[in-house]
């Protein structure tokens, strides 16, 4: 996990300096290329069979949702600062704990409902309604962290029936579909200057996906998800020292109150047993 947030960090940097020249579905189209190219040896070492998945129609409904979250992602990046667009990407988290208490009546609890109301109330700040304009990035980065948390479900539930590589081969090449025609429209010739940012995109993107899935079918989701955290420090140094980025102050309480969010939805059951112990403790003193 450590890696692909470090990856990850580095790959959201390569898609900003990309976003200033190429459209966004070009640049996740040379992204999708790249991964299925490297990919390739892995489906022929498997004769195809890498390519036989027990859920199909469940892989081309998460290629959909995994397509739209990409794009908000990208187009956050594009025109955020990479702190900023790092730390709205993280109510993804906040957004799973919710959408597993509505879809698969999971116990949220006080806790974990208050959780998701900070970091609401942070992402409101960061789109700061009292400017002439509203933040339309970070309303896209928000709305794309809500299709991200749907994914992750999605994703979650393809590992126990799927290999890794069957989730990335059937997501990059339904990436390359999807993306091959927007980008026909509007395609901007690639220059060779350009073509070492494109190779750090797509070798940071498939350790980001491949280290990614791992930790989650390995690793607690608890400890993975605040091992994530990683990024947001890796994102805010590479805007630095790349962009010459440093968030306003409005963007820095609003990124605290989503990280603090975050944090507590996902330690919300250790809190709930804190409290519980304290209230018993309480009670036995009275006695």
């Amino acid at each position: 996990m450590i890696i692909a947030s470090l990856t990850n960090a580095a790959m959201m940097a390569s898609v900003k300096e990309l976003s200033q020249t190429y459209p966004i579905w070009q640049i996740l189209l040379m992204r999708s290329l790249g991964q299925s190219t490297m990919l390739l040896p892995i489906i022929i070492n498997s004769h195809g069979n890498v390519l036989k998945s027990n859920r199909i129609s469940f892989q081309f409904l998460r290629i959909v949702f995994s397509f739209i979250s990409l794009m908000a992602a990208f187009y956050t990046v594009a025109h955020l600062p990479l702190a900023e667009a790092s730390a709205i990407s993280f109510l993804r988290i906040i957004f799973v704990v919710a959408l597993a208490g509505v879809i698969f009546a999971d116990r949220v609890g006080a806790i974990g409902w208050a959780a998701t109301v900070i970091g609401l109330a942070g992402i409101l700040i960061m789109l700061d309604p009292t400017a002439k304009e509203i933040n339309a990035a970070a309303l896209v980065g928000a709305a794309g962290a809500l299709v991200t948390a749907i994914v992750t479900i999605m994703v979650k539930r393809l590992t126990q029936i799927d290999a890794t590589s069957t989730i990335m081969c059937y997501s990059s090449f339904g990436l390359l579909v999807l993306c091959a025609i927007p980008s026909a429209i509007t395609w901007v010739p690639i220059t060779w200057v350009s073509v070492p940012t494109f190779i750090l995109l797509i070798a940071n993107a498939f350790i980001t996906q491949w280290c990614f899935t791992n930790s989650y079918r390995h690793g607690e989701a608890s400890v993975m998800a605040t091992i994530e955290y990683s990024r947001l420090i890796a994102a805010a140094l590479l805007g630095f020292i790349v962009f010459a980025e440093f968030p306003t102050p409005e963007a820095l309480v609003g990124m605290t109150l989503i990280i603090t969010a975050s944090l507590i939805a996902i330690q919300r059951d250790k809190i709930r047993s804190w409290l519980l112990r304290k209230r018993a403790s309480s009670k036995d003193l009275h006695i």
